[in-house]
């Protein structure tokens, strides 16, 4: 396998945990893993290839097998969404991870349009009046409460586990993403925009500021396995609250996670051989009938 193979491979291993952890494969362009790679630049130029007719059919079905969406949300169809959003919930503050009933991710689409407006203020307003006429907020002014939360929670993470090693995944009892809030912190570390402040405040508790430096390997295994027996959970009672129907890509339990996507990811790790036999065995013993398998394409005529 050559080197660009290579970087292939661990870029689609990336977009894999990247969809495992976020329950989508809609990675925002600017978005850097915590080892540092650019999963979101990666993901759109696979994009810019496949427009062309550049990209290789194998590359593009496994692309299309995760879930990737090749034109992402147009224009009116995220104004329309926002204005949905605002009537349904009286206000216009979504969150990262929210997406709609038809899977657009209005979350993400929200966060490009404010970091068009970090670079350029005016431009940005200029090219979105709708938003301005809604009274869109290009600027989340609870920021300083949200690190003294986050700060909290940390602390308290690492008081009752031993270490910061927080998943991506990771949401507190009271609905906190700290496993988000932490990836941030190391992101704005590798981008020196950090305040030596914070970064002080960080050490004390002992942020370990890249995964990848991590030796404690056993540990990354740990929280994987929790986060599959977590998820195996949630499945088992969504199809025993369904009635034992299976869910579907789209299916969300009661709290917005995405356990028809979680689902449709074993099956094809189980496809490739990638899924462990007890992971397989658990999903056998919990979700009768749970895998199917792919069919052969037919020949075409």
């Amino acid at each position: 396998m050559s080197g660009r193979e290579d970087l292939w491979e661990h870029m689609f291993d990336a977009l894999l945990l990247y969809r495992a952890e976020h329950s989508s494969a809609d990675v925002p362009r600017s978005y850097v893993t915590a080892e540092g790679d650019r999963l979101g630049a990666w993901l759109h130029r696979q994009r810019t290839l496949a427009d062309a007719g550049t990209l290789p059919r194998d590359r593009r079905e496994r692309l299309d097998d995760v879930g990737v969406r090749w034109v992402m949300i147009d224009r009116d169809a995220g104004i329309n969404a926002y204005r949905q959003f605002i009537q349904a919930h009286g206000h216009g503050l979504v969150p990262h991870t929210y997406c709609t009933d038809d899977g657009l991710t209005l979350g993400v689409w929200v966060q490009s349009r404010r970091r068009q407006w970090q670079r350029d203020p005016v431009r940005a307003m200029r090219l979105w009046p709708e938003l301005e006429d809604m009274g869109f907020t290009w600027v989340v002014r609870d920021l300083a409460q949200q690190w003294e939360s986050g700060l909290e929670q940390l602390r308290a993470y690492q008081a009752q586990r031993g270490d910061t090693l927080v998943p991506v995944w990771f949401v507190t009892s009271d609905g906190f993403a700290l496993g988000r809030w932490v990836d941030t912190r190391r992101v704005e570390y590798r981008a020196g925009t950090l305040t030596q402040t914070r970064i002080a405040a960080l050490a004390e508790i002992g942020m370990v500021w890249s995964i990848r430096g991590t030796p404690d390997a056993s540990s990354r295994r740990r929280r994987e396995d929790d986060h599959f027996t977590r998820m195996l959970n949630r499945t088992v009672s969504w199809i025993d609250e369904g009635g034992g129907t299976l869910p579907t890509a789209r299916d969300r339990d009661h709290t917005g996670i995405a356990v028809g996507r979680w689902l449709g990811r074993q099956r094809r790790l189980a496809r490739t051989g990638r899924l462990s036999q007890t992971r397989r065995h658990d999903l056998d013993a919990s979700i009768p009938g749970w895998f199917i398998p792919s069919h052969p394409r037919q020949p075409s005529t």
